[in-house]
């Protein structure tokens, strides 16, 4: 996994605005299959739109689209420095794991 330093590194980049005000950025690893281009939509869709998963956009997010990384944030940028938290935790995560073999 490369060092992730500005939005531009991230590679496929999903921005997702929902109706209640929320940024989501993810890095959905699919190929360019139907059947993934249309779990994603499905995934940007509920997301964006469906109101219970706005009342619980975190844990939604880690039940439904992870290990797929993921930021969310009221702006952008917020979004941003959470997908960066969240790569430096998967990142430490891999390196204990190694560390254990």
């Amino acid at each position: 996994m490369r060092k992730i330093e500005k939005i531009e590194d991230i590679y496929p980049l999903t921005i997702v605005k929902t109706r209640f005000g929320k940024i989501v950025i993810c890095n959905f690893e699919v190929d360019a299959g139907e059947s993934d281009e249309a779990l994603e939509m499905s995934l940007i869709n509920y997301i964006q739109g469906v109101e219970e998963v706005q009342y619980r956009l975190s844990e939604w997010m880690e039940e439904h689209v992870a290990p797929c990384l993921y930021g969310i944030g009221n702006t952008i940028q917020d979004a941003f420095e959470n997908y960066k938290k969240k790569c430096c935790i998967l990142m430490q995560h891999n390196k204990q794991l190694k560390l254990e073999l």
